[in-house]
């Protein structure tokens, strides 16, 4: 009976422990951890790597810090260098494999870090940078020729242990992944599964939360435009868990994979121009150098792996960003109305060309750290112009502040007026701000009262050209007001187009050896060296590739002067030292106090030779109005018309009418032609519906369409209604 007895539990004990192996071997920790391991290494160049690693060897004192490194304060210098150590001593690809000097240098460093267990200012480092690049170390020592010192190990594991902050999206996507490192170094099945479940949270559309929005935007820090600072981030962390985790039981869902996929394909990817970033979606990040580089060849390899249906599209991308192929290789002609975050996205072959605004429903760029500091106008209608993607590369230090391109403010004769005097956001104030689109064509509008300036902007976007119109521009301050039509690297010549009378010219020279002078038997020349020019005669302006027609002419200032700055002065993170450049700068000048100041520019990005701009075709553009209550731009070429009504109001000219009971914005395609499509949103996004009455050429009599407008998280949205005879 005691045998029987004796073999029963044998046998129980068995199964049980069956059953304890198989659920260690269906835990893919070692998967996981093999693939962070080979992502970690990369496809760097190992000899220049191992040339810098022996540097930082040689660097090293007798207690393991740096002497160049301060440990009250520490950002990533320390850790990132025994990371490269490491990747060293563990990659049998570099010379270092193996070596005791470089094992030495990273215990001996890992102690001291341990030692002095240095906090950051910020919570970032504390809580993101320093437990995930610490997991990354860790991870790389496992497959080194000899591991770390077992307890030294488990003190740097523990230093890792974060409380992981819930619902804050892209911060919360960076936490969860030293959560994964973490869960495969301990073999723990509980920070895996707490991994896995915060890795993909973010991974969503939730009206009315951070991460995602129903229109492919990004939203962080509030309702806040992030495509391209958080947005990256998100991207970046969310490719990598799906990539690590893939084919095993912690799969990315299906559904959330699709969401990923649609916003790095057809709203994140789409704001790099080449390698550089659309300054418009790098939020306070554009005051960090070299903020504005946009390769992602890395991600993309990942992606590829994810998203193999999409094949080309990642290529053709990955080829873009390595500046192995033109700029314009693969791009799709789009424009894109993102009515939850105030952007306006226009691609074509040749250039990209954006809008942010904020509106009472989302906050302005933001300040934070002491980063952005001089951002103040971030909002307010800047316009970024690519043609190369460099155009904006860094610039940043020397900028005017007050001066962004596109943006309409006040002239502030330092840099108190762009100060951001509010950390983490401010919200933005007019209701009217969006515009309306039908995927290749669109307007954007931006209703500007703020800093005391007011103002009706509105950019109409065509193929070649961008159409930028203000009016009812006001002020009550002191100071004058100017808009930039835009202010960026001086690359080349500016040249400059006359009206055909005579105009007095005034300059101003930093230096007086070269001046630009112009008569009436001179209409077209070149702006002098280190030279600003006011003038009213200009009937367009040519720098880099890019042309600016002036149709109203008006007060301009045009300059190609040499300005200085530093890094430090927007972001207390950077450094001090002095940046210069020259700049090319062009604003209209609207007087102090004005009451009823207006300009109109038309923007022609890819004309390669300035001698296209006596040529070049502008009677197939057709302002209609530019009032600070109807803004109305027609292009004859491609039979399109579009309108900003900011009240009730109407359109009435020959054979043409248009009539609104609401303010809206309006394009109608085939304007001539029998079957017109009409497509309407309100940038207010507080109407239900708006009646039109339209007399259009092609159609017979007068034509009623009552419009319902989208609800909910939709408004704002562009609906579209089809005319016929």
């Amino acid at each position: 009976m005691s045998g029987y007895t004796n073999r029963k539990l044998f046998y129980l004990l068995l199964i049980l422990l069956s059953n304890t192996v198989v659920v260690a071997q269906t835990v893919p920790y070692q998967t996981i951890m093999n693939r962070i391991n080979t992502d970690l290494r990369g496809d760097g160049n190992s000899r220049s790597a191992d040339e810098q690693v022996l540097k930082s060897i040689t660097a090293l004192k007798p207690d393991g810090s740096w002497a160049d490194i301060n440990y009250t304060n520490p950002d990533y210098n320390p850790l990132q260098r025994i990371k490269t150590i490491a990747i060293a001593f563990s990659g049998a690809d570099h010379q270092l494999y193996g070596d005791p000097v470089a094992y030495e240098a990273i215990v001996k460093s890992l102690k001291h870090w341990i030692d002095v267990n240095p906090k950051n200012r910020n919570w970032w480092y504390n809580d993101i940078f320093y437990p995930k690049t610490i997991g990354e170390i860790l991870i790389l020592m496992r497959y080194g020729k000899k591991p770390l010192p077992a307890a030294l190990e488990s003190s740097l594991i523990a230093l890792m242990v974060r409380k992981l902050k819930t619902g804050d999206y892209a911060n919360t996507s960076d936490e969860a992944l030293h959560y994964l490192y973490r869960a495969c170094l301990t073999s723990s099945k509980s920070t895996l599964d707490s991994a896995s479940k915060y890795l993909f949270e973010p991974v969503s559309i939730i009206d009315g939360r951070e991460g995602v929005q129903i229109d492919n935007s990004y939203f962080q820090h509030g309702k806040q435009q992030a495509i391209g600072s958080y947005g990256a981030v998100f991207a970046g962390n969310s490719v990598n868990a799906a990539f690590y985790l893939r084919g095993t039981a912690y799969a990315m869902p299906q559904d959330q994979l699709s969401i990923l996929i649609t916003y790095i394909k057809d709203t994140f990817f789409k704001t790099i121009r080449g390698s550089f970033f659309d300054f418009n979606v790098r939020g306070r990040g554009i005051s960090r150098k070299d903020s504005l580089k946009g390769n992602f060849t890395g991600l993309i390899t990942k992606i590829k792996v994810l998203s193999p249906e999409n094949e080309v599209y990642w290529q053709v991308a990955a080829e873009r960003m390595a500046q192995q192929v033109s700029p314009s290789t693969g791009v799709i002609p789009g424009n894109r109305q993102y009515w939850k975050s105030g952007y306006t996205l226009h691609t074509r072959p040749g250039y990209t060309f954006s809008v942010q605004t904020a509106s009472s429903r989302t906050l302005r760029t933001e300040r934070g750290n002491n980063e952005n500091i001089l951002g103040k106008f971030l909002a307010d209608g800047a316009t970024n112009i690519q043609v190369n993607g460099d155009e904006y590369a860094n610039v940043m230090p020397v900028w005017e502040w007050d001066k962004i391109p596109g943006v309409t403010s006040r002239n502030y004769s330092g840099d108190e007026g762009a100060t951001i005097r509010q950390d983490w956001g401010v919200q933005g104030t007019t209701a009217f701000a969006g515009g309306v689109s039908n995927g290749l064509y669109g307007l954007a509008v931006y209703a500007q009262n703020y800093d005391d300036v007011q103002a009706k902007k509105a950019w109409f976007f065509f193929d070649k050209e961008i159409v930028c119109l203000g009016a009812g521009i006001k002020s009550t301050a002191a100071e004058e007001v100017t808009t930039t039509l835009d202010q960026s690297w001086l690359k080349g010549n500016v040249a400059l187009g006359y009206a055909d009378v005579k105009q007095p010219e005034t300059e101003i020279h930093k230096t007086q050896s070269v001046q630009a002078k112009t008569n009436s038997m001179q209409k077209t020349t070149l702006l002098g060296a280190e030279t600003g020019q006011k003038s009213s005669a200009l009937k367009w302006v040519w720098h880099n590739h890019i042309g600016y027609f002036l149709p109203e002419n008006g007060d301009l200032s045009v300059s190609n002067q040499t300005q200085k700055g530093s890094w430090y002065r927007i972001n207390q993170f950077q450094p001090k030292d002095e940046v210069s450049g020259g700049i090319f700068q062009l604003s209209f000048l609207h007087g102090s106090k004005p009451a009823a100041g207006h300009y109109a520019y038309i923007v022609v990005p890819g004309l390669e030779d300035v001698n296209m701009m006596n040529t070049y075709k502008l009677s197939m553009i057709k302002i209609w109005s530019n009032t600070e209550d109807l803004q109305v731009v027609e292009h004859r070429g491609l039979d399109i018309l579009q309108l900003v009504f900011y009240k009730e109001g109407a359109l009435n000219t020959a054979g043409l009418s248009v009539k609104a009971d609401k303010a809206c914005t309006i394009l109608i395609q085939g304007l001539h032609t029998e079957n017109p499509i009409i497509d309407i949103a309100d940038p207010g996004q507080v109407s239900a519906a708006v009646h039109l009455e339209l007399q259009l050429p092609g159609l017979k009599g007068l034509k009623k369409l009552d419009c319902i407008l989208p609800d909910g998280a939709q408004r704002g949205a562009t609906v579209t209604s089809r005319l016929s005879l």
